[in-house]
């Protein structure tokens, strides 16, 4: 998590911290806020980190204002307008998101030594969109800096898609009766089943578990409650883990499913660590959130409509679909180019 730096003046804690506080009354799930949170904190260091304007200078706030920098930068032989440390919000303009922006993209940090991807800029920079709209609605400022700014494009990369032999091999390093095996699996099939989202996997209750049907009912994005059917395999694992569940310390303290072995209610981070460590043991380079890409390209290679994918993932239209499915559109492409053998006619 992006902390605040020192020497930031506390108006700026206090902004992101009303801005978090708004987005909790919200009920915005924690990824959401965390996403938001981490924008806000880095550009508010960024901020900071700008020379303090001259005693002349008066932040233009108008088309007039800003022509009239323009030309007096022109005129002072400057390659470009000058970019000073705001004393408040309603001080910064467009450049100064531009210009964070690029900072920010071009960052080598040692998560990302070539600088950050397309995505993650683009996430900033709507991150940023609502930080803004919020001191509007809060009467801190009157209008957006970037009321009229388009986002960053998004290029579009092919990502790794989960094998069925990786997806075998990750399941295959869970095997065991003790206790943690039982839930690791559990967690794997039930990831890799459902395609749910991290927070809707580990905020899962017993009550949230339905043998019968075999079902899961997940409270994903927006509070909003839906089922998620899941297969016979899977539900079995999930038996065999509340067998060992039941003799567990907190067992009958907590209606968490996902318990720590040292007796704690598992937090998304937890999910997330059980996972990336069982990749490690399967050679297999892995995070929540490909299972997700994985189940939407099996879902639709085999034939499964968009709709039902939509609803069964949680998404209010079609067009996260084509998001979520491009990474095996090529392979299907393929998968039918071979089916149809068209160039075998001659």
């Amino acid at each position: 998590m992006v902390e605040i730096i020192e020497g930031v003046d506390p108006v700026w804690l206090l902004l992101v911290d009303g801005w978090d506080q708004a987005l909790s009354a919200a009920k915005k799930s924690r990824e959401t806020r965390t996403a938001y949170r981490k924008a806000a904190t880095s550009f508010v260091n960024w901020l900071t980190s700008l020379p303090e304007p001259p005693d002349d200078w008066t932040p233009p706030r108008s088309a007039a204002d800003r022509r009239a920098a323009r030309r007096k930068a022109a005129d002072a032989g400057a390659e470009r307008m000058p970019v000073y440390r705001p004393a408040e919000a309603a001080d910064i303009d467009r450049a100064h998101i531009e210009r964070f922006l690029i900072a920010f993209a071009t960052e080598r940090t040692p998560r990302c030594p070539e600088g950050r991807s397309d995505s993650t800029v683009n996430q900033a920079f709507r991150s940023l969109q609502q930080w803004f709209l919020w001191m509007i609605e809060d009467d801190e400022i009157d209008t957006s800096p970037m009321e009229r700014m388009t986002p960053p494009k998004i290029g579009e990369r092919m990502r790794p898609l989960l094998e069925t032999e990786q997806l075998e091999l990750l399941v295959g390093v869970c095997k065991g009766r003790d206790f943690r095996s039982r839930r690791d699996e559990a967690i794997i099939r039930t990831f890799v089943d459902s395609g749910g989202r991290r927070a809707e996997v580990a905020g899962l209750r017993l009550e949230h578990v339905d043998q019968t049907r075999k079902r899961l009912t997940v409270i994903g994005k927006g509070d909003k409650e839906r089922y998620i059917a899941v297969g016979g395999k899977t539900m079995l694992a999930i038996n065999r883990y509340l067998r060992v569940r039941g003799r567990h310390k907190r067992a009958h303290k907590t209606d968490a499913l996902w318990l720590a072995e040292r007796g704690l209610d598992m937090t998304p981070s937890g999910i997330y660590q059980v996972v990336r460590r069982r990749g490690v043991e399967a050679g297999v380079p892995v995070h929540p959130h490909m299972f997700r890409h994985a189940l939407a390209h099996a879902w639709l290679d085999a034939g499964g409509g968009e709709q039902t994918l939509a609803d069964h993932m949680g998404w209010t239209s079609t067009e996260m679909v084509r998001l979520y499915g491009a990474a095996g559109r090529s392979r299907r492409a393929q998968n039918e180019h071979e089916r149809l053998g068209l160039g075998e006619r001659i």
